[in-house]
């Protein structure tokens, strides 16, 4: 029984350190740091950030979207993202 509290304590603090790594969803985010956060081509965000669909902020430079805006925006189906 003891081992299973100590499991379950390192389990609970396992788990607080994910949710305190966890990315702030409002951070603006940079053409350049979703190509490298996310594996996504140079070519492919410039067009992500062409769509009206995802919300840039273009009176910024560099142009800048919030990381929940574009996690949204990623987990819908966009034709152009499919074709080779």
């Amino acid at each position: 029984m003891e081992a299973l509290l100590k499991e379950q304590q390192r389990t609970n603090e396992l788990l607080e350190k994910l949710l305190q790594q966890e990315k702030d969803p409002y951070e603006l985010l940079t053409k350049e740091q979703i190509h490298k956060e996310f594996g996504i081509g140079e070519n492919m965000v410039l067009k992500m950030f062409q769509d009206p669909e995802l919300p840039v902020q273009r009176y910024t430079r560099p142009f800048k979207v919030a990381r929940r805006a574009f996690n949204e925006y990623i987990l819908e189906k966009h034709d152009y993202l499919i074709e080779r």
